[in-house]
């Protein structure tokens, strides 16, 4: 009697890529110490470091606790010292973030002044470095992906010191080819297509170091479940800020069509003057 041929078990769907521009799915593939090297790179290609500078990388704040993942205002960035004791510090920002400008100065200086503390000594204090990755039109002056910003002499242009650098990154200025290594790390974190992404490791290999972490972490039940709780807070906020926008709206019209009733004009014209009608 033929042996009955064995029932082949159905396979799992492979699970759609996270979005690395994400700040928790960033997070997660830059800021793990089992990921150094393609922090490495990434930093090689955006700061141009030599590799006295990258023979050690600290990374500090590696932990995402359940409560920064609840609360948006939380930046989940990647805090790194190079082994000359630079600071660097990486965020990425998907959506407009009220006066950024300020926001990094301010945060850049704290990174300078952190250094000092109570009674320390002002040479110990080594340079910082921002990057900021948005993926919206921050710098509107410029029409390049990667600026470049230092306390300069405004004539002459040679910098005051080199203690503070604030680079900003923008995903909807990639060039349509390629332009150079920070290009091609931008082209990466701007989509989750895994055709596309393949296609760029080939051209850089730590993209694929990349690429293939990012599959681990997109596998995770974990990490999936941490991620869409994470968006559907991001959304919950967007609702409750748009709410509130409507309501003041409302009553802004209540009040300025009672300003014009209180003038004697009829409610009927009112109304149209104010596009009610």
């Amino acid at each position: 009697m033929p042996a009955k041929p064995k029932k082949t078990q159905p396979q799992m769907p492979t699970p759609m890529l996270l979005p690395s521009k994400d700040d928790f799915v960033f997070k997660m593939l830059f800021g793990d110490k089992r990921n150094i090297d393609i922090l490495k790179d990434f930093l090689t290609a955006v700061l141009h470091l030599n590799s006295d500078e990258l023979s050690h990388i600290t990374l500090t704040n590696t932990h995402l606790k359940q409560e920064f993942l609840k609360d948006k205002l939380n930046i989940l960035d990647v805090k790194a010292t190079l082994a000359n004791g630079k600071v660097i510090d990486i965020e990425i920002q998907v959506e407009p973030f009220p006066e950024m400008h300020s926001r990094i100065t301010y945060y850049g200086s704290k990174m300078i002044t952190e250094q000092v503390g109570k009674g320390g000594d002002y040479s110990a204090v080594k340079p910082a470095v921002i990057i900021v990755i948005v993926d919206y039109p921050l710098i509107t002056e410029s029409k390049k992906c990667h600026t470049k910003f230092q306390m300069l002499e405004t004539t002459e242009k040679f910098p005051f010191n080199d203690l503070q650098e604030i680079n900003i990154l923008d995903l909807t200025k990639i060039p349509a080819e390629p332009d150079g290594n920070v290009s091609l790390w931008l082209q990466f974190l701007s989509t989750n297509d895994e055709e596309v992404l393949m296609e760029l490791a080939k051209k850089r290999p730590a993209i694929g170091q990349a690429l293939s972490s990012l599959r681990v972490i997109s596998a995770n039940a974990r990490n999936r479940s941490l991620y869409e709780a994470r968006e559907k807070g991001e959304r919950d906020q967007r609702a409750r800020e748009h709410a509130a926008e409507a309501r003041g709206e409302a009553r802004a019209l209540k009040k300025a069509l009672q300003v014009l009733l209180d003038a004697g004009i009829s409610k009927e014209e009112s109304k149209e003057r104010l596009g009610l009608s």
